[in-house]
């Protein structure tokens, strides 16, 4: 299965307040009418930065998987798209318009197992590979030496690393290389296991040897399950 992100920047001028009811009340119901949506996951950012992290220009991701590569590529043909979640996005999302990745999912720490309305607290990392890092190198590293470190995360629930599918490396390079997933039961959890010596020396340190660092973001955010199995 293929995971799509829309990466989304707020429209200037409304407030905070009315992007996220707007986006959860009016166009959630218009991308529910996409037929081709394995899932739809919602994660609005919360109104706290990651320490230390660049912060992300996005005000939420919305997380969207499809059966295969061609029908996630195919999302900006489908009528079902076009005529709902497309027309509205201008009232709630900036001219920019959201940006797209193609990702397959490497669940490093599956975690418990999650209902739709399971709270707890997300950590999204948009991450950009270091300059000189072929894309197979970026994916090798970070699957092989960089994720055995990271389950050792105080109160870490649950890690996934989402790589950008090799396929849409075309005639415009994506925006990001991958996203790094780390879910914790609550803000509590995460402030704990982000202060650990294993996540601010261990992983941090590490993070250089394939990151590059000034273009990569990272947010907080709360899920919001639509179709979920």
């Amino acid at each position: 299965m293929i995971k799509g992100y829309a990466l989304i920047p707020k429209k200037p001028d409304i407030s905070l307040e009315q992007f996220h009811r707007h986006w959860r009340e009016v166009h959630a119901p218009l991308a529910l009418r996409i037929k081709a949506l394995q899932r739809y996951v919602q994660s609005h950012r919360i109104p706290q930065d990651i320490p230390s992290f660049t912060t992300s220009p996005y005000e939420g991701l919305a997380e969207i998987w499809f059966e295969d590569i061609q029908t996630g590529q195919g999302l900006g043909d489908n009528p079902d798209y076009i005529n709902g979640a497309y027309a509205d996005e201008p009232n709630f999302i900036s001219d920019d318009g959201p940006s797209f990745l193609m990702t397959r999912e490497n669940v490093v720490v599956p975690g418990p197992e999650l209902a739709k309305d399971t709270p707890g607290v997300k950590a999204l990392f948009l991450v950009k590979r270091k300059p000189g890092l072929s894309v197979a190198e970026f994916q090798d590293y970070w699957r092989n030496k960089h994720a055995p470190i990271v389950p050792k995360t105080p109160g870490l629930q649950r890690y996934v690393q989402c790589h950008v599918v090799p396929e849409t490396y075309g005639a415009e390079t994506p925006k990001y290389d991958g996203v790094a997933e780390l879910c914790w039961a609550d803000m509590a959890s995460f402030e704990k296991g982000w202060q650990s010596d294993e996540m601010q020396v261990e992983q941090f340190n590490d993070v250089p040897n394939f990151v590059d660092i000034q273009n990569s973001v990272g947010l907080l955010v709360e899920e919001i399950r639509f179709i979920w199995p």
